[in-house]
Order: C-alpha cells, then structure tokens, then sequence
C-alpha cells in the first residue's frame, strides 16, 4: 500500500513538472550575414560617386557640396541601414567607379552608372531605378548639309562624318555598333565637350542618353535651333547600383529599399536643379 501511495506521488510530481514553464533559454544575437556584418564592423556606408559632375545625377555646388538625384538615393540608403554615410569622390570617369566597387574600397557605387555585360563581370548589379533610352544629339546645320532628306541614324550609318562618345559609357558602346571605330572621336565630358563638340561642327552628332541630350537643348536658348535630340527607342540603358560580387545580403537590402521607393521618370529628372540648394 505504501509502496503504491509512493508510485502515486512520483507520478504526480512528474505531472507537475511536466506543466511548468521550461526555464527561458538564453538565445544568442542574431548574426547579420557576413557582408552586411563588414558594412557595421567598418561602422559607415562607404559610397563611390562620380568626381565631377553628371546632372541631374551628380551635382557640385561652388563649395564643392554634393547634390542630385544619386546623392540623395545614398543618403537615404544610409539612413535607412543607420549608419553614417561617407562619400568616395576620386573617380575621374563611370568606369573608375566600378573599380572602386570591384576592389572592395567601397560599399555601393551610384553615379547614373550603366548595367552592362563587361561591368557585370567585375561587380553585381542591383536592379535598375531608372531605364534610358541611348539618344543623339545632332548637328541641325551639319547634317542638313550632308543629308538633307535622310534618318539622322540612317544618314550616319551609311555616312562617314565623325560622332562624338564618352569613353567607358555604355553609349560609347552602341556607337561602336552604329559606325566603324576611326569615324568615333573621344571627348572627356558629355556637357560640355560633346555639346560643344557638336555645335561648332566638329562632329554631326554625340552619342549620349535621353536625360544628356534633352538637357543639352534645353540649356541654351538657341539650342534648338543648333542641335535636334533623336531616340534610339530600341535601345536600353539600364541604370542601377553596384556591389561588389560578394555582398549578396546587401544587394537584397538595396533591391528591398529601392522597390519601396516611388518610380522615377525622366520627366522628374530633367526637372531637378543641376545645382544643390544654397
């Protein structure tokens, strides 16, 4: 009888502690993935951006204060993952700036740069904010001269004057798939070299981006009667951040933050000032 009164209470004390609360284990910090925890151990977002200027993109004020559509997305980026923000300005072209990404000096880089198939082999890409369309920016007088009746891109696909590129831009590129490689001549900038370029005849047109050639007959006030804007409308220029190869979480985080934003527009781009605000 004892013995089954014991059996009794064992069983019972086995209830008892089966219905009380297991002790709360200790859980460990939730560990960031290894490229995100690089950006935090450096202790800010490092962004390259172009050196010079590239509006509505990029834009320098006389005290050297950076501004622009491209300025302001990484601003807001690094407010966004709360970290301070810090801007690599060394570059001196596009192409230095995905140099700057691919060897790891930066974080992101973001100067209205171009997704293309050789930068892709060097970093990765988010996805586009924007998507352009190349263009040409024509010589009114030149090209009357030389085909009066003629599709400015026919005329200069069958012609032999020369067209203005930017080296290391991806319109560069398309020029080089519109005419042969001696009609191409190289200038520094688009604005001002390239408009320059061909408002004084040097060439009879620059191959540029919608936003570059539309500006440019909107500068001046005689523009228009100089110079004429031609779409490429079957071509695409997709625009977007880059990454070193390896931050897969953080092109996740930037693909996240940049699908919460409200789509951008040429229209809206063409109306921001090319100057920060004083």
């Amino acid at each position: 009888m004892l013995r089954r009164r014991a059996l009794f209470a064992y069983a019972a004390a086995l209830a008892a502690g089966a219905a009380a609360p297991a002790p709360a284990q200790q859980r460990a910090a939730p560990r960031r993935a290894p490229d995100m925890q690089r950006v935090f151990d450096r202790g800010r977002l490092v962004v390259a951006v172009a050196g010079f200027a590239a509006p509505p993109f990029v834009t320098i004020a006389a005290d050297g204060a950076l501004g622009g559509h491209d300025i302001a997305l990484a601003r807001g980026m690094a407010q966004a993952i709360g970290l301070p923000l810090a801007f690599d300005r060394d570059a001196t072209s596009f192409d230095d700036v995905i140099d700057k990404v691919a060897q790891g000096a930066a974080d992101l880089g973001i100067s209205r740069l171009s997704a293309t198939p050789a930068r892709a082999t060097l970093v990765r890409f988010s996805r586009p904010y924007l998507v352009l369309h190349h263009a040409l920016l024509v010589s009114r007088p030149r090209f009357a001269r030389l085909a009066p009746d003629g599709e400015p891109v026919a005329a200069l696909e069958a012609g032999d004057a020369p067209l203005a590129i930017v080296p290391g831009t991806a319109a560069a590129e398309h020029a080089r798939r519109l005419v042969a490689p001696a009609r191409l001549r190289a200038y520094r900038r688009w604005d001002p070299d390239v408009v320059d370029a061909v408002r004084g005849g040097e060439v009879i047109a620059g191959c540029g981006d919608e936003v570059e050639a539309k500006r440019a007959l909107a500068a001046r006030p005689d523009a228009p009667l100089q110079l004429r804007a031609v779409m490429l409308a079957d071509t695409r220029d997709p625009i977007a951040a880059a990454l070193p190869w390896d931050s897969l979480q953080l092109l996740a985080w930037v693909d996240l933050y940049l699908d919460s934003a409200a789509p951008l527009s040429v229209e809206q781009l063409l109306g921001q000032p090319d100057k920060p605000a004083e």
